[in-house]
Formats: structure tokens, C-alpha cells, sequence
């Protein structure tokens, strides 16, 4: 009982991080909360850089990371259940990037069983500029192989730890870039 409700905390500390920039970004810039206003009213300067993405593809990325988001709420929804198994196979339907795994909910070419987002890789050659946002999405489903990979083993401690180091490329990847 008291990993479940460690398990817990660390997962509401966890999800609620994604409300937070990283404070030591890719290029070394201080961190903000998202939102912050600086000074009453105004909105503080949109310092990211653009992500490269083209103006066509915006709306299916959006939808991408919703999607990334709604299977780590599934991941920490499993996990709490004991259900590794079940927690590995949402890291592997809406995180990595293996071929026929997608489930047309990640990045890869999605095999069928996702929510229609499949179609190619976002990042096949010419369809993204900026190989920055490339590497750190790249970086990011080679995480959530191996959190998957993780996952089956059912030790929620390395679990646990395997989250936290795919989800600090969302942070990073936020806290550096913009759409």
C-alpha cells in the first residue's frame, strides 16, 4: 500500500510538471511556468525557437502530443492498478516509435488500433526544418522504447524512473521550442 500511494504522489509530481518549463533548458535558458505574466497583465515574450513544422502538419502534431499526454495519464493510471503489463503496452501505443506499435497514436506509421493518427513519420525528410526539435523527438520515443521495455519487468521504482526520463523531453522539448 505504500508504494501505491508513493507511486501516486510521484505521479501527481510528474504530471503536474508538465505545467512547468524546464529551468535548465537545451540552450541554457531559465525556466518559466507556462502562462507566467510578467508585470499585471501582459503575457511575457515568447522567447522558444519555431520547431520547424510546416503550417499543413501543426493541427496532426497537436493532436500527437494530446495523444502523448492522454498515454501518460494511462501509464500512471496502470501503474497504480499494478498493472504493468497494461501500463507497458499504453507506453507502446502512444509513445514509441517501433514499427506495426504506433497504433496510429504516435509518431510512427500506425498499425491499426489507435485513434486514426497514423499515416508516416512527421519527421521523414523535408516535412520539419529544424533538426534540433528532430533530435529531441527522436531522443524522446528511443525513452519511451525503453520505458515500455521497462514497464513489463513490473518494478515500480525503475519505472517510475524511466517515466520521469521520457517526460523531461516533453519538458525540455516545451521549454525550448514553440510551433
Amino acid at each position: 500500500m505504500k508504494s501505491v500511494w508513493m507511486l501516486m504522489g510521484v505521479a501527481g509530481l510528474t504530471l503536474g510538471s508538465l505545467n512547468v518549463m524546464a529551468a535548465d533548458g537545451v540552450n541554457g535558458q531559465a525556466g518559466m511556468r507556462m502562462g507566467q505574466m510578467q508585470g499585471g497583465m501582459a503575457p511575457m515574450a515568447d522567447e522558444r525557437e519555431s520547431a520547424g513544422i510546416p503550417e499543413q502538419m501543426k493541427t496532426r502534431h497537436l493532436a500527437r502530443m494530446r495523444n502523448h499526454l492522454e498515454a501518460v495519464h494511462d501509464i500512471v493510471d496502470a501503474m497504480a492498478r499494478g498493472e504493468f503489463g497494461e501500463a507497458s503496452k499504453s507506453a507502446r501505443l502512444g509513445l514509441t516509435m517501433r514499427p506495426g506499435m504506433g497504433g496510429g497514436k504516435g509518431m510512427g506509421p500506425g498499425m491499426g488500433m489507435g485513434k486514426g493518427m497514423g499515416g508516416g513519420m512527421m519527421c521523414s525528410k523535408g516535412s520539419m526544418t529544424n533538426e534540433d526539435f528532430k533530435s529531441i523527438g527522436m531522443a524522446f520515443h528511443q525513452s519511451a522504447d525503453k520505458l515500455a521495455d521497462v514497464l513489463e519487468k513490473g518494478d515500480v521504482k525503475a519505472s517510475l524512473r524511466a517515466l520521469g526520463d521520457t517526460m523531461s523531453y516533453c519538458i525540455q522539448c516545451h521549454a525550448t521550442f514553440r510551433q
